[in-house]
């Protein structure tokens, strides 16, 4: 706990450090740039925003459904250290006709088939789970990442996820995306890149 208040104060730090700007960033680097950039300041803090299936939860048996491998961990590590979390996911626009409509429908849909001991920790995501209000606000398009954007309250927007299209597109839209599921990379943006936003500048 004494380290993640140390990070987080460094974190708080850096909201008076000036860098320049640069265009949409994935974890792979800058998505484009054009010319050069004034200088902005580093947002102090971060908002985590998860695809749900296949990055948080383990459809490959679609009967049993669980998390994916270190995704709880990750989760409670998260959501104790305070870092607000969100869900952008595709579901069918005709389950409800409101985010809170469709993500009760998506809550529902998960617990069906649910084998973990314990229920999916929905309760760290509060009202923050998006969906598409149509067809064409699916992801890969932008609409969901705006609106996460739009969601964010000015803390750097993340966006993890297995789809590359789908990280792609989110850094497009101005969020700092993160494909997981690769190997040459940890599973899930460390805690300390989450905290310190400055890192990935």
């Amino acid at each position: 706990m004494k380290l993640f208040m140390r990070l987080a104060a460094v974190a708080l730090t850096a909201a008076t450090v000036l860098v320049p700007a640069a265009g949409p960033v994935s974890a792979a680097g800058p998505v484009s740039a054009a010319g050069p950039a004034p200088e902005l300041p580093v947002p102090a803090c971060s908002v985590v925003w998860f695809d749900l299936g296949d990055t948080l939860v383990d459809t490959s048996d679609r009967a049993h459904l669980t998390y994916m491998p270190g995704a709880l961990r990750y989760l409670r590590q998260l959501h104790h250290t305070g870092v607000p979390l969100g869900i952008i996911t595709n579901v069918p626009p005709s389950w409800g006709a409101t985010d809170a409509e469709r993500a009760e429908a998506t809550k529902k849909h998960i617990a069906a088939s649910w084998s973990e001991a314990k229920p999916f920790v929905w309760e760290y995501f509060g009202d923050r789970i998006l969906t598409p209000r149509s067809i064409e606000e699916s992801k890969p398009a932008p609409a969901l990442f705006q609106r996460a954007l739009a969601n964010s309250g000015g803390c750097r927007a993340v966006f993890q996820g297995e789809n590359p299209d789908e990280i792609t597109a989110a850094a497009t839209a101005g969020m700092f995306g993160y494909q997981i599921g690769r190997h040459d990379r940890p599973a899930y943006l460390p805690l300390h890149r989450v905290l310190l936003p400055f890192l990935d500048r």
